[in-house]
């Protein structure tokens, strides 16, 4: 009930953000992601101090408004990487002035990693939104990788409850099943397809089922990630700020692999 209750309220407001795009998506994906940073940081493994989430959250937000600011794949790709070289380059003097840890690389792998992680990959929904010389093609593309996402989480755990026998990845996550990722993965491609006759995507049919495929592989591959994030740090859910579903990290795992993959498939291969 309470996962429900909260889905209620925050998906219409990420679908009115994703509607309205410019501003409004931004600002709601930074607070995602300075949200995200700070629980990607409190998984660093015991012993390894803490990290700076005031640098992090600067620097993935930097990111988000570097990706709404961005036209076109060359422009994302160039603020991005200078936005990444300076957020290293603040982040290694931190850890050579700052930093009092025990492990110092696995440190350096986290304050490093959280900035591509969180940052990096969740602004390409910016970019995402902003493709194509028409504007509603990039919200149609964005709306139809988010719905991707929520076709494979839901499909993957109703299938995986009803058919699930072998296990897909029992160290990392011992729930998931190979029959749940199957039945999350033909979601995936089903909810792409749905969408395409309601919604002008720009690409052939066959092109709409390569991108569901890829975004369902990509969206399960992003919650294994994390599942293993969660189990070297030896706790059950990254946060606890969104009520019945953990923290933002638990809901960004699949969208921030997804997303990118959706992007560069229609964006630079398709070329719709």
């Amino acid at each position: 009930m309470q996962r429900a209750l909260t889905a209620s309220v925050g998906l219409p407001v990420l679908l009115a953000a994703v509607w309205w795009g410019g501003g409004w998506l931004a600002v709601l994906a930074a607070l995602a992601a300075v949200l995200g940073i700070r629980e990607f940081y409190r998984l660093l493994p015991a012993g390894g101090g803490t990290l700076p989430v005031m640098l992090g959250a600067l620097w993935v937000a930097a990111l988000i408004f570097g990706g709404q600011a961005s036209d076109g794949l060359d422009s994302f790709l160039t603020i991005s990487a200078v936005i990444l070289g300076a957020g290293a380059f603040l982040s290694l003097l931190w850890l050579i002035a700052v930093y009092q840890g025990g492990r110092p690389l696995v440190a350096a792998a986290y304050l490093l990693g959280g900035g591509f992680y969180i940052g990096f990959l969740l602004a390409h929904a910016l970019a995402l939104r902003e493709l194509g010389d028409a504007g509603f093609l990039g919200r149609n593309w964005l709306l139809v990788a988010l719905l991707a996402v929520f076709a494979s989480d839901t499909g993957a755990y109703f299938t995986g409850r009803a058919l699930g026998k072998h296990p897909l990845a029992p160290n990392i996550s011992p729930s998931k099943t190979w029959e749940g990722s199957v039945g999350g993965w033909g979601c995936a491609v089903l909810s792409v397809l749905v969408m395409g006759q309601f919604l002008e995507l720009g690409i052939p049919v066959w092109q709409q089922a390569v991108v569901g495929a890829a975004a369902g592989v990509a969206a399960q591959s992003g919650d294994l990630l994390e599942s293993k994030l969660k189990r070297v740090s030896s706790v059950k859910d990254a946060g606890s700020i969104i009520p019945g579903h953990g923290g933002i990290m638990d809901r960004l795992d699949s969208i921030v692999v997804s997303i990118p993959t959706v992007y560069y498939l229609v964006g630079a291969v398709f070329k719709p």
